[in-house]
């Protein structure tokens, strides 16, 4: 027991300098790229909510590409040929989690929650965790990539 206890306390000990240090900061995303990412993520769920084709458009990368637990890949074209026939999202919320950026390049994780309205009337609500890619590209964030559970 003396043996895990203060293995435990070495961890925490390990742990807690880590995360204090200057270096470890620097792992994730400054604050201007997480909001912009942020507003990228959100402006998605807010274009699903009211279908915009056009703004989702501007925010997915033309090779935009998401995959699945099972396997399953949709591309951009998926997403905006599917809006009419998708059930009707009446709240959606997206919440980034953690931001690490590379360059142009900025991978994200966060929690979604949506609330859909059925064809029947009914609600469904959706919550996922996933993680998000985006690219800087001429001088705007685009979403480019996601896993989804």
């Amino acid at each position: 027991m003396r043996y895990v206890m203060t293995l435990l306390l070495g961890v925490v000990a390990g742990a807690a300098l880590v995360l204090a240090s200057p270096e470890s900061r620097s792992l994730f995303a400054d604050a201007e790229t997480r909001r912009a990412v942020a507003a990228v993520k959100q402006g998605i769920v807010d274009g699903h909510r009211t279908r915009d084709r056009r703004a989702l458009a501007a925010l997915y990368a033309d090779d935009y590409t998401a995959l699945d637990g099972t396997g399953g890949v949709r591309a951009k074209s998926d997403l905006l040929d599917g809006l009419a026939s998708a059930p009707e999202m009446i709240e959606g919320r997206y919440e980034l989690r953690a931001v690490r950026r590379w360059g142009n390049i900025a991978v994200a994780s966060g929690h979604g929650r949506m609330l859909y309205r059925q064809p029947d009337g009914s609600t469904r609500v959706a919550e996922y965790d996933s993680v998000n890619v985006f690219e800087l590209r001429d001088g705007r964030w685009q979403y480019v990539a996601a896993f989804l559970p």
